[in-house]
């Protein structure tokens, strides 16, 4: 099958979801089906180019940002992606769609399903959920019916994880199917043993600095665990986002910066030695679809602390593969870092377990396939009554 990928960011632009979007095209064409991917360009990364056979098409938008777009440049490259679709779906032979996101790549699948007959699915990620976000609440019900038009009309609906799965079906009458990330795991490897032990403990976090991280929160808890405990340790911070800002001066206010490293993003072989040689990997987020940085310290076989939100609790099974603290529950967090610091032979033990679950049950290659399977499809999903 012939497929196009519509997502408004691809690496080396955008961070999980476009991770997930050129996983799923490298697997789709390895399994020998040809892949094209629209998405947006930034600056003079525009236009056609090949990343390892995936045709992958740039246009032009107002996006000023490599980590995160305003709703205005999701606008502007809904637009541009809906006036070129149906020209790419024809030239490039699509004979099925996937869009992630309802917005802003739902529209572009579904004008070019009007047009061409060319069945789609939505891919939900998180933020494009109702309920998911609580900032764009105003923002969801002015698309709603916009959005369920979408959602109606595809061939299918899928979420990450089962918690976005439900929330979408409590927001919108319409079924979904739940597919989840998968993660490289012939990538995203253990360190070769003996490991390197650190001079210091080291916590990483990799993603966005935006709210949905919850990263002035982490700050303060480390802080406090540093004052109490007298714990020594290093956080690694990789990402950027828009409260770099905020963060500096909060870790300059808490008297961190002799802990704190903020490290930029890092490209993949980058990002893997930086799991690979953490202690412990945290995930404080308000909520997640389903994060890849959690499946990928897992494929490397590092213990992970996250917050216990759907999508979170969808990759970790608690004191498993990793452990699990509640948002409301500052206490409860300071004792797992404490622990985990402390007793490193649980980490090691939670992080065997985390790269058998990772290569069990998270292959990139039956994720695509999920997706290959519904468009191919002879029927549209059903709907709740």
């Amino acid at each position: 099958m012939r497929t196009l990928l519509i997502n408004y960011e691809y690496p080396p632009v955008g961070a999980g979801a476009a991770t997930a979007a050129q996983a799923i095209a490298r697997s789709l064409v390895a399994a020998g089906h040809p892949s094209t991917v629209l998405t947006t360009g930034l600056g003079d990364l525009v236009g056609t180019s090949d990343d390892g056979g995936i045709r992958v098409i740039r246009m032009a938008s107002r996006r000023r940002r490599r980590e995160s777009a305003t709703i205005s440049e999701m606008v502007s490259f809904m637009v541009h992606a809906g006036s070129a679709v149906r020209r790419i779906v024809r030239s490039e032979r699509i004979e099925g769609i996937i869009a992630f996101f309802s917005f802003p790549s739902g529209p572009a699948a579904w004008w070019a399903h009007r047009k061409t007959g060319v069945p789609y699915v939505v891919s939900l990620r998180g933020g494009d959920v109702p309920g998911a976000e609580p900032g764009l609440a105003l923002v969801h019900r002015f698309l709603s019916p916009f959005r369920r038009q979408i959602l109606r009309s595809a061939r299918a609906v899928v979420a990450n994880s089962p918690g976005l799965m439900d929330m979408s079906e409590k927001a919108d009458p319409v079924a979904v199917h739940m597919i989840p990330n998968g993660v490289d795991t012939a990538f995203f490897v253990p360190a070769a043993p003996p490991r390197p032990k650190n001079p210091q403990p080291r916590l990483l976090f990799v993603g966005r600095f935006q709210a949905q991280k919850n990263l002035l929160w982490l700050l303060e808890q480390l802080a406090e665990i540093r004052r109490a405990a007298g714990l020594s340790f290093v956080l690694d911070l990789v990402g950027d986002g828009p409260l770099r800002p905020a963060l500096s001066t909060r870790v300059h206010e808490l008297q961190l910066t002799d802990v704190v490293q903020f490290q930029g993003w890092k490209d993949r072989a980058e990002l893997r030695a930086y799991y690979q040689a953490a202690d412990l990997v945290i995930n404080p987020s308000l909520y997640e679809g389903m994060p890849n940085v959690v499946l990928e310290a897992m494929a490397c076989g590092r213990p992970v602390l996250a917050s216990r939100v759907p999508g979170n609790d969808s990759a970790v099974v608690d004191r498993v593969t990793g452990w699990l603290f509640p948002l409301d529950d500052a206490a409860g967090f300071s004792d797992c870092v404490r622990t985990l610091l402390t007793r490193p032979d649980i980490g090691d033990e939670l992080g065997i377990s985390a790269r058998a679950r990772a290569e069990r049950e998270y292959p990139w290659a039956r994720t695509a396939q999920s997706y290959l399977e519904l468009l191919a499809s002879p029927s549209p999903h059903s709907q709740i009554a």
